[in-house]
């Protein structure tokens, strides 16, 4: 039976114009993500109730000699973080490396790949040590209403890194130059100015070293806000393909998309944030904790933050998936050119080793975009 319904999902997929043979190596690459995704889990459950059984304060007791309030925050988290990134790095290797490097998606050189891999590891220790000395600073100062604080705190950071990410952050890891062909570059612009979306430029980005992944959209708000397109999107699409990967991308700023992402990420920030209240407080008799604002529960917030996290995916999803399916239909209404969207379409799932019709579970669990073989199908339409 199996057999039988893989069969006839590649019959449609071919139809389409879809590469059978691409679709079913992006069947069997997701499978063994999602393998790695579930071990990490389970690694990360094992740690947190080996911390929460007691190890905790062992760690607590190692930063308590740095001295109490912020310096012990601080370097506990460093401690935390460390211990529970040892046992991931066999896992990054694997999925971050060897399955990249396997399934063709990457490129990158085993020096390259840890130059990044050391990178990443350098700006989510800093930031992490910094929310966790802010939250537990709010917890220590404000402890009835410490939650609503730091909702506001992170709302905040989130527009200022999303401000920041195409000047600061994305150049540690790519080059970027403006992109040279001018009159692919003035027709972008053209279609941005149409949209009435302020973009500062458009600008080539040099991937090719690293994957063979295409990426094309818009990076940044205000005045970082530009037009950001992959050497591998420029080396294999058209110039009609491009314009309808950017009108759909201008289409979120024109439905105010961003923003209603905002929204939905903040609500759920807020649920998560609300339940962490619940846990510490539930936390400080059953684990023996000091109090919320003891340093020995960050295990407990970390776990809590994560499984609602977890619970509140598919909702955001969903929402993603009807805005996503909203900018499409923007998109070959704006361009007029439906053929070229659903070209793109295509060739973007099989480059990318996207599946492009996932089981209707797979998709409201993980996909926040509508399924590849629907977004051609609509573009048709």
């Amino acid at each position: 039976m199996e057999a039988v319904v893989s069969g006839e999902r590649d019959e449609r997929l071919a139809a389409l114009g879809f590469d059978v043979r691409r679709q079913q190596l992006a069947r069997e690459y997701k499978r063994r993500r999602l393998a790695l995704t579930l071990v990490r889990i389970v690694v990360y459950v094992l740690l947190s109730a080996w911390f929460l059984g007691g190890f905790t304060f062992t760690v607590k007791a190692w930063a308590s000699a740095f001295g109490g309030g912020v310096p012990q925050y601080a370097v506990y988290a460093v401690f935390a973080y460390v211990l529970y990134w040892l046992p991931a790095i066999p896992l990054g290797v694997l999925g971050g490396y060897v399955l990249e490097r396997r399934y063709g998606m990457s490129v990158q050189g085993v020096r390259s790949w840890l130059g990044d891999a050391a990178k990443g590891l350098a700006i989510g220790l800093g930031f992490s040590v910094l929310a966790v000395v802010v939250l537990y600073a709010l917890l220590a100062a404000v402890p009835g209403y410490w939650w609503l604080a730091a909702w506001v705190l992170g709302m905040a950071a989130g527009a200022v890194l999303t401000w920041l990410g195409p000047v600061v952050l994305a150049p540690l890891f790519y080059k970027f130059e403006p992109l040279a062909d001018e009159a692919l570059a003035a027709r972008l612009q053209a279609l941005a100015d149409r949209a009435g979306t302020r973009v500062v430029g458009v600008y080539r980005m040099l991937a090719s070293a690293k994957t063979t992944r295409a990426t094309g959209g818009l990076s940044g708000i205000g005045r970082t806000r530009r037009i950001v397109l992959s050497d591998t999107l420029l080396s294999r699409y058209t110039a009609d393909e491009v314009e309808t990967v950017i009108a759909h991308e201008l289409a979120h700023h024109v439905h105010r998309d961003v923003l209603r992402l905002m929204a939905a990420s903040a609500v759920a920030s807020l649920v998560g944030l609300l339940a962490v209240d619940r846990a510490l407080r539930a936390g400080v008799p059953a684990l023996g904790l000091g109090g919320i604002d003891d340093i020995a529960g960050l295990p407990l917030l970390g776990l809590t933050a994560a499984a609602v996290s977890v619970v509140l995916a598919p909702v955001v999803n969903g929402l993603s998936r009807r805005w996503e399916a909203r900018a499409d239909a923007f998109a070959v209404a704006m361009t007029g050119n439906r053929a070229a969207f659903a070209a793109t379409m295509v060739k973007i799932h099989d480059q990318n080793l996207g599946v492009a019709d996932p089981s209707r579970l797979a998709e409201f669990l993980f996909h926040d975009h509508p399924s590849g073989r629907r977004r051609v199908e609509s573009a048709l339409r």
